[in-house]
């Protein structure tokens, strides 16, 4: 099976920062995964993301120690704020999802195809012809995630992507999390919001102060977490229950069950210059 990132004992620190940002990370990402990143704030989680798809240091700075080796063709980025993502350059919400493939130099037609699916997939084909500068956050932020996703990226990284949404968009977008594994993207999601991401991650890894210090199904790694929260994940209405294993094996076996288990994966393709692509 192909293993589209692997980090072997990698430290990151960014220019100029009196301590690492990362510390001896290991860690393998592998195709139609659906990796939930998730620690305390300033743990490294968006560091890890950054460094996973090989932005950092090549975009941010820094210096990178380990060995990193990404076999992904291509990955994209999308951050917590949309407006930082837009090229500048486009008029159209069409044009905008489409500037990604048509920067790849591929056929017309490809590129036009790829940014209705992408916009498709996104629920957001409506706002085609609009201008991006004036859609709200979270119509802008389902933009940005579909002109990534218009790249057809083996690897897409996913930095507290709802932040802009409201409940039901928000819902939305994390429930298209596992269609978009389905097809064979490895799926990088750090944010704080355990509620929706337990629900559709097929692995968790935790961070804190810069290091994994755990890497398994959710029902492994999220043992600490509120009950409370663990019941709303598992759509439990209150009052809660007390027992959380029960809770945790209403969540994780169904998300793994779901065919998204990362063994069962082809590969997602590879080559010589893996490239990334921010959105």
């Amino acid at each position: 099976m192909t293993t589209l990132v692997t980090l072997e004992r990698v430290s990151f620190g960014y220019p100029g920062a009196a301590r690492p940002a990362l510390t001896e990370v290991s860690l393998e990402v592998r195709p139609r995964e659906v990796l939930l990143v998730t620690g305390p704030a300033g743990a490294g989680t968006s560091t890890l993301l950054l460094v996973a798809t090989g932005f950092a240091p090549r975009v941010v700075g820094g210096t990178l120690g380990g060995v990193r080796r990404l076999a992904a063709r291509r990955c994209g980025v999308v951050f917590a704020r949309p407006w930082t993502q837009l090229t500048g350059l486009c008029s159209t919400v069409r044009d905008e999802v489409a500037f990604g493939p048509a920067s790849l130099g591929l056929p017309r037609a490809a590129v036009l195809a790829a940014a209705a699916r992408a916009l498709e997939q996104l629920r957001v084909a409506h706002l085609a012809d609009r201008d991006p500068s004036q859609l709200s956050g979270g119509e802008l932020q389902r933009v940005v995630v579909a002109a990534a996703l218009a790249l057809e990226p083996d690897v897409l990284a996913l930095d507290d992507p709802a932040a802009e949404l409201d409940p039901e968009a928000a819902d939305a977008l994390y429930d298209a999390l596992p269609s978009f594994a389905a097809g064979g993207t490895a799926v990088l999601l750090a944010t704080p919001d355990l509620q929706r991401a337990a629900r559709v991650a097929t692995r968790v890894i935790g961070v804190a102060d810069g290091r994994v210090v755990a890497d398994g199904r959710p029902a492994e790694v999220l043992t600490g977490t509120d009950v409370a929260l663990l019941a709303r994940a598992a759509d439990c209405p209150p009052p809660f229950p007390v027992d959380v294993s029960a809770l945790l094996g209403r969540i994780a076996p169904d998300a793994s069950r779901r065919g998204h288990d990362p063994s069962d994966a082809p590969p997602a393709g590879s080559g010589p210059d893996p490239g990334a692509t921010a959105r």
